[in-house]
């Protein structure tokens, strides 16, 4: 029976073009379930025996994406036909080099991946191109500051969701967080930045044939606790209310930028503050983001992000460009937002409500990225992040009337019965 079972099982699948999906993340799991509906063989891999998305995959590797040679290995042993990388930090770079061995296609070259994934790169590139960064120190420049009123940020220039990333505001420890925010660095190397205390917004581009499309942008609300502690990002909201100002002033400089360092084909994030007027740029990657936002895209324009990149890694393109475009600032005419679920420090005993919330006016999809046992042993990281709720209504009055309903259902208990939750979004302080 069992031979009959496998035999089957092969004779199926033969002749299916094989993707191979770097990281096996709870948000990946509706890539795989799309990509096979799609027709294709689904590979998951990476570290982990039990990554969700291994789960409803065709196939599984456990093998870090670090290792190059070895995933390299097994895809020409095993005839992989793509590759992608859809939101994973640590597989971007790793991703590139995997393409370039195999011979296959690759949404952008060692360049692009080179300045999108390094800090310290992207604001060289953005000064280069008449674009704002946040204002840098050297370690001789700090030694002579009041960081007691000046307060710096130390960061890693190649690490990903504030992993190594601290607000230093005394003389005493500054030696101490950078040796630590080291720790966090391939490269060995941090920056020093102005501390800024301003609005944050998330914007987002799809690179096809060499076009560039604005298919997001949100304003970022952080998740504190009353004695100011970050716990995490708190919500996203789209549009972020300086849009038409980006669009007016920055916008055709960044499709400028992008365009000039040769990004062909991909998804695009950039990150920035917004400083009195300006946009201050301090962070990127070539990627989709981990929060599921393309969902929201989606809902609103047709235009599935995901579905695009797989269709790159098969065959090298994304598909019909003159359609895709449709992505272009679309999402603004919906007010549209992803609801940070974040808990404080312990173990999870009980995660209850997520599963009603689907009846909620707006809410169009959610994830989980935890499970009850779970423990959440820090502040400040995507460890935090218990789920996010995508949401899309017409106006702001139904946003915020869904956010409300949403926030009631949801209940997260350690295990001596107190919530974990950390405080949550409030729209009525943000619009």
């Amino acid at each position: 029976m069992l031979t009959r079972k496998v035999g089957a099982y092969i004779e199926m699948n033969k002749g299916k073009k094989r993707l191979l999906i770097l990281g096996g993340i709870s948000v990946l799991c509706d890539v795989v379930k799309s990509a096979k509906d799609r027709g294709y063989y689904v590979i998951v891999a990476d570290y982990l025996n039990n990554s969700p998305a291994k789960k409803v995959a065709d196939e599984s590797w456990l093998i870090s994406v670090d290792d190059v040679d070895g995933i390299v290995d097994r895809c020409i042993k095993q005839g992989i036909d793509g590759v992608m990388n859809y939101c994973i930090d640590p597989a971007q770079k790793p991703y590139q080099r995997i393409c370039e061995r195999l011979g296959i296609p690759c949404v952008a070259g060692y360049k692009q991946f080179d300045i999108l994934t390094n800090k310290d790169k992207l604001a060289e590139c953005c000064s280069l191109y008449g674009l704002s960064i946040v204002e840098e120190y050297d370690v001789k420049e700090i030694a002579y500051m009041n960081l007691d009123n000046h307060p710096v940020v130390i960061k890693p220039v190649d690490s990903r969701a504030s992993k190594g990333l601290f607000v230093c505001n005394s003389q005493r420890n500054i030696n101490e967080l950078i040796n630590e925010s080291l720790k966090y660095s391939k490269r060995k190397k941090v920056l020093i930045q102005k501390y800024m205390e301003c609005h944050e917004v998330m914007i987002k581009y799809l690179a096809c044939e060499g076009e560039i499309f604005l298919s997001s942008m949100a304003d970022i609300y952080n998740c504190t606790l009353e004695n100011g502690n970050r716990v995490y990002m708190g919500a996203h909201i789209y549009p972020s209310k300086f849009y038409i100002e980006y669009l007016k002033k920055t916008n055709d400089k960044v499709v400028r930028m992008l365009k000039s360092i040769g990004v062909q084909n991909g998804a695009i994030t950039l990150t920035a503050f917004y400083d009195e007027g300006t946009f201050r740029f301090f962070d990127s990657g070539l990627r989709m983001g981990g929060g599921k936002d393309w969902r929201i895209v989606k809902e609103i324009c047709g235009i599935d992000i995901a579905d695009l990149l797989t269709e790159f890694a098969i065959w090298g393109h994304m598909g019909d460009l003159s359609k895709i475009q449709q992505v272009d600032k679309a999402f603004a005419s919906k007010e549209s937002c992803i609801l940070y679920i974040n808990a404080e420090p312990g173990r999870i005993n009980q995660i209850k409500g997520f599963d009603e919330i689907s009846d909620i006016s707006g809410v169009i999809d959610y994830h989980l990225c935890h499970k009850e046992g779970d423990e959440i042993i820090n502040l400040g990281t995507a460890d935090n992040v218990i789920g996010r709720i995508m949401i899309v209504c017409d106006n702001k009055d139904k946003l915020i009337k869904s956010i409300q309903e949403v926030k009631s259902k949801i209940i997260v208990k350690n295990d001596r019965g107190e919530s974990m939750i950390a405080p949550v979004y409030n729209p009525n302080l943000w619009y």
